[in-house]
């Protein structure tokens, strides 16, 4: 699923990302051709690449999200704004069936899900096509030896910079504190600006008005803990 990027690709395509598991022996392996065009499998989404309006069918705003949890941000959102249409990327399968069962059961035509490794987005869009990107709770890969998993890094926001139109925003929300410090502090030279910051949205809000909250984050709700939401706008 990772890639080798075209050359000048952002660097995060060439980050590993192990699915954790023997797909032959998943039980859900064999559950992703069976929701349509609601969920593609890795090897038919890069087709798409450039090509998201005819997929949709129609010509509209588009919006990413990086790791799908149980999928109910995503269904969420794409209830919410009608007018915006949704990939949500994910490359565990089970993680991808639930979320398009929710789209499914919703009745919702403006959200995909793509079973796809997040380090491989220049593999399914071009640079300047993306309105809109969601990133909460990635896995923190705490000890050192993980780092290099991690999807926000000194990097992520250069990079995403790339594949994203003026006026795009990215939306953060993260349990794990380095994330938060590392995304605000690589900022410096890139196009992007902060439009808000919470250091503890269950306390103080999130910082843009639309909050939906996910699974992870009713979790620390519930144990006190804190929450961190940057929401940055491309210049």
């Amino acid at each position: 699923m990772n890639r080798r990027p075209a050359p000048g690709a952002p660097a995060f395509a060439e980050k590993p990302h192990r699915e954790g598991h023997r797909p032959e022996v998943n039980p859900y392996r064999d559950r992703v051709g069976c929701f349509g065009p609601l969920l593609l499998a890795a090897e038919d989404a890069p087709g798409w690449r450039g090509r998201w309006a005819e997929n949709f069918g129609r010509s509209a705003p588009l919006h990413v999200e990086l790791g799908l949890g149980n999928g109910r941000h995503l269904a969420a959102r794409a209830a919410a704004q009608p007018g915006v249409d949704f990939v949500g990327i994910e490359i565990r399968y089970k993680r991808c069936v639930v979320a398009a069962e929710r789209l499914a059961a919703a009745g919702l035509s403006n959200a995909r899900v793509v079973r796809y490794s997040w380090f491989g987005l220049t593999d399914l869009f071009g640079e300047g096509t993306l309105d809109g990107v969601h990133v909460y709770h990635p896995d923190p890969w705490e000890r050192g030896s993980q780092a290099k998993h991690r999807l926000v890094d000194g990097a992520f926001s250069a990079n995403i910079a790339l594949l994203c139109r003026p006026g795009a925003e990215l939306r953060l929300k993260t349990d794990f504190r380095r994330h938060y410090d590392v995304l605000l502090a690589s900022l410096g030279n890139t196009p992007w600006t902060v439009a808000g910051t919470s250091e503890d949205v269950a306390r103080d809000g999130a910082p843009w008005p639309d909050d939906i909250v996910t699974g992870y984050q009713a979790k620390f709700n519930e144990q006190a803990l804190p929450v961190y939401a940057a929401w940055l706008r491309r210049g």
